[in-house]
């Protein structure tokens, strides 16, 4: 005679769970950044300053303000993927951070700068961003994609503030300066 045993199987399912860390972690490294750009931009109205964006070839200056916060998010997002790559990641956060609070500094500083200053502080912060993004392409290739878009904008600001300075400064174009005297009357 046969005997029929039923048998209680629970399937697991084969998907795997997103854990909110790997998906909180990057979007607040991306918002942390535009936080902060909020704070400053609070505090400063506050005290009577605003922030003074750069926009090329005549555009306006809201769309400078939107290249440069989009910017600062996506350096964010790099520099937050590589700091969650372990120890290597977390030794490029000092250079992160930063060149994130000289990227929410610099438009509230711009402003009283004479074209030669404002070319040499965008120029340092360059160098900032370089330095960072090689720190952090070493450790994650996404993160150094991420802040290709960041040294684009700061450095083609810097490259034209200099050429800017070079060409109507007096102590670099000469040429400029040298205009006959007017005639006395």
């Amino acid at each position: 005679m046969a005997t029929l045993t039923a048998q209680n199987t629970t399937l697991a399912p084969t998907a795997h769970k997103a854990e909110i860390g790997n998906v909180a972690r990057p979007v607040l490294s991306a918002l942390l950044p535009l936080a902060g750009f909020g704070a400053a931009n609070f505090m400063a109205e506050s005290l009577g300053v605003m922030p003074l964006f750069f926009s090329p070839a005549g555009l306006p200056g809201w769309v400078g303000a939107g290249i440069h916060l989009v910017a600062l998010a996506m350096a964010g997002l790099g520099i937050g993927i590589a700091y969650g790559q372990g120890l290597r990641g977390r030794k490029a956060l000092p250079w992160g951070v930063a060149l994130i609070i000289g990227m929410i500094a610099f438009p509230f500083f711009a402003a009283p700068l004479d074209s030669l200053q404002l070319a040499l502080v965008m120029t340092g912060v360059t160098m900032l961003g370089l330095a960072t993004s090689i720190r952090v392409a070493r450790v994650s290739r996404l993160g150094g994609w991420l802040m290709i878009p960041m040294l684009g904008w700061i450095g083609f600001g810097a490259v034209l503030g200099l050429a800017i300075s070079a060409a109507w400064a007096p102590p670099f174009a000469l040429v400029t300066a040298q205009n006959p005297a007017p005639a006395a009357i």
